[in-house]
């Protein structure tokens, strides 16, 4: 089928086994979700790895998709629990990792090659050179910055060599990915390790601007729909792993109106799903980054920047729980967020107990002064947000899930006079049986039917992850002799089937790892003698590429052999160049040796450390990478974004200062601490 014919995947988020079942009865193709670490949203309620066989099972048996997010990250000290969490990823098979770290990469090419990698809007790939050059590393599918226009995607779309992923509905940063420093300056929650405080979603004061001057609107791209149909994206992806399972229902339902409709979809039919769309708690929609005449209107300073509904105010705190006084309907089991008055990301609960005049309440109207009972981190003047409502709980059919299974892979050669079954995990034996099957008259046996059936029957704790048949020849075969035939293949396999064996190559790629890890270095190496040298910038959009490959040129020319990267997209840029020396710098992310072991092995001769090292994650890496250690040169940005932001002096609500720059040879904006900042100093959470 041509790409440009297909119908995209519809990609919903999982924070937890009732949303993605809730995903899945919406329409979702798929769904991503992560394990208890290692995952950018870890205050996500996230899966545990008996959890996730369970979901892999249902959406296979189903035709549907899993991905799970293994996309932050790591210190030098977690290298060891990473390689062993991909061993069991790898005994799960999920559909694919979503991935940030350069480490994680090189541990699943050279240990767990079973896996299938797509990379992770982390990892801030926004051109043609960057998908090129993850697509040589072995990433199937590229997930892109979500701050490229409409017109960079059309370019980048027409050539790509592996599949594109865009986001298409929620909440927005404001920086480019993996590129926001913000949460982590003030105190170690770094968005980069999944645990980001959401600063951007409070007050800042500019010179002649006061409000939330970092908190975008949400991204709402039904109008988009038809253009990435035409342009043949794969996945279309919807952002919310904190949201509940109203939400990523009624979403997705959205989402699946417009892609099961006509591929230009008629005005009723846009105007019922934004109408879906409005039910849900959000912020006010726009088209993100995609439409450059947008970004004016994109910061929405003017609105506290939690998402949901403001439902209520809390007017007094007592010692057991918080008088309300509410301005729209509250019933017992909504999802609610208590949100200081200066925004943050405030705390989340679900409305278990209420009451009225000192009388239990199942629900409250508007303009009502109600009580909910509890121990709850807030003041008089915090605001009660709705982020879900009730109606939408899945926890029994989570609940009645049976326990995962291990996948196999079948192969079936079948003829009138014999078949033949084989099984990838039992390399070298074959299942054999000789039958006599008569001519068919009318509908002869067919591959589908033999799949089908194949499929069935597995027995425990095995499951038939895929099951291919070639039928050759024309013949009949009764439903019952197949039935049996099906039985017989399985207690064959059943015999044969070790789950010790099935996985004792995993055990074994385990141990060189650690064989492997143990051979690095004691120290860095000290870095190369200083050398005329050419940085490649950080972020080049599409339509400057070739002007990028012209500079380089002229720099290879004029004797530089010394380029400095900050993004993959540097080695596609420098393949042309086989003697040229690379060294890396932020954004490009080396917080452990597995990553500066990845970049040596690109032919990188040096490289700064990950910005938010604090003192002994930094001291571990020096301990044990392969590759030398720079310093960084310059005063780094805790934020970049292409959003306009007013330049000059800001300050916080909690007095911290900073300095906001407009750079027009990049069109970026970036902020800026008024007073250094020394990562060192933080505990890196």
């Amino acid at each position: 089928m041509d790409k440009q014919s297909a119908v995209p995947e519809l990609l919903a988020p999982a924070g937890n086994l009732e949303t993605a079942l809730a995903a899945f009865d919406a329409g979702a193709d798929a769904v991503y979700g992560g394990l208890a670490k290692f995952n950018a949203r870890e205050r996500a309620a996230n899966f545990s790895a008996a959890d996730l066989g369970r979901l892999l099972d249902y959406a296979h048996s189903r035709g549907r998709r899993v991905y799970l997010t293994f996309n932050t990250l790591l210190k030098e000290s977690e290298l060891g629990e990473a390689a062993e969490f991909l061993a069991e990823l790898a005994k799960l098979r999920p559909d694919a990792l979503i991935v940030q770290d350069l480490a994680v990469i090189r541990l699943c090419r050279s240990y767990f090659p079973e896996l299938v990698l797509h990379a992770s809007t982390q990892m801030g790939i926004h051109n043609s050179a960057g998908i090129a050059a993850a697509a040589r590393r072995g990433i199937a599918r590229v997930i892109l910055e979500r701050q490229v226009t409409l017109e960079e995607l059309r370019a980048m779309a027409e050539s790509s060599p592996v599949e594109l992923e865009v986001f298409v509905h929620g909440s927005l940063c404001c920086s480019l990915s993996g590129r926001c420093l913000l949460s982590s300056a003030q105190g170690g929650w770094s968005g980069n390790r999944g645990k980001c405080k959401q600063p951007c979603r409070r007050r800042y004061r500019a010179e002649g601007a006061e409000g939330f001057l970092l908190s975008p609107r949400d991204l709402s791209a039904v109008s988009l729909i038809p253009e990435f149909r035409r342009l043949g994206i794969a996945s279309l992806k919807v952002e919310g792993r904190l949201r509940s399972p109203d939400y990523v229902w009624k979403t997705v339902r959205a989402y699946r109106m417009l892609l099961d409709g006509p591929p230009e979809p008629g005005p009723e039919l846009v105007a019922e799903a934004e109408q879906l769309l409005r039910s849900t708690a959000t912020r006010r929609p726009s088209l993100g980054f995609y439409v450059k005449r947008e970004y004016p209107a994109l910061i929405d300073a003017g609105r506290l920047g939690a998402f949901g509904n403001v439902v209520g105010s809390v007017t007094k705190r007592v010692r057991n729980g918080l008088c309300i006084h509410t301005s729209d309907r509250l019933h017992l089991g909504d999802r609610l967020r208590l949100v200081p008055p200066d925004g943050g990301e405030g705390e989340s609960f679900t409305l278990i107990n209420l009451e009225v005049q000192r009388r239990p309440a199942v629900k409250v109207r508007a303009d009502t002064d109600c009580f909910i009972p509890g121990d709850f981190p807030a003041q008089a003047g915090f605001l009660l947000y709705k982020i879900g409502e009730n109606g939408y709980d899945f926890s029994r059919q989570a609940a009645s899930l049976p326990a995962g299974r291990f996948p196999v892979a079948v192969r079936l050669t079948l003829s009138a006079s014999e078949w033949r079954g084989e099984i990838a995990e039992l390399p070298g034996e074959v299942w054999s049986r000789p039958v006599e099957f008569q001519p068919a008259e009318r509908k002869p046996f067919a591959a589908a039917e033999a799949e089908t059936a194949f499929a069935s029957g597995v027995p425990e704790p095995w499951s038939a992850d895929r099951v291919e048949a070639a039928v050759a020849g024309s013949f009949f075969v009764p439903a019952s002799v197949l039935k049996e035939l099906r039985r017989e293949f399985w207690s064959w396999a059943a015999q044969r089937l070790k789950l010790e064996e099935r996985h004792s190559h995993l055990a074994e790629a385990l141990a060189r790892f650690y064989f492997d890890y143990r051979a690095l270095p004691g120290a860095a190496p000290e870095p190369p003698a200083p050398a005329p040298e050419f940085t490649v910038s950080a972020f080049i959009p599409e339509r400057e590429l070739d002007a990028a490959r012209q500079t380089i040129r002229r720099a290879w020319e004029s004797g530089v052999r010394r380029f400095r990267i900050g993004g993959i997209h540097g080695f596609e840029l420098l393949r042309p160049y086989p003697g040229a020396e690379l060294v890396t710098m932020f954004p490009l992310q080396i917080p452990n040796s597995m990553a500066a072991l990845f970049l040596k092995e690109e032919g990188a001769v040096a490289a700064e450390p990950a910005v938010e090292l604090d003192r002994d994650a930094l001291e571990q890496l020096e301990r044990k990478s392969p590759l030398p250690l720079e310093p960084h040169r310059e005063r780094v940005p805790l934020l970049v974004t292409r959003a306009p932001l007013p330049a000059g002096g800001w300050r916080d609500e909690r007095g911290n200062g900073f300095e906001v720059k407009f750079d027009p040879a990049t069109g970026l904006t970036e902020l800026y601490s008024a007073v250094a900042v020394s990562f060192l100093l933080n505990d890196w959470k």
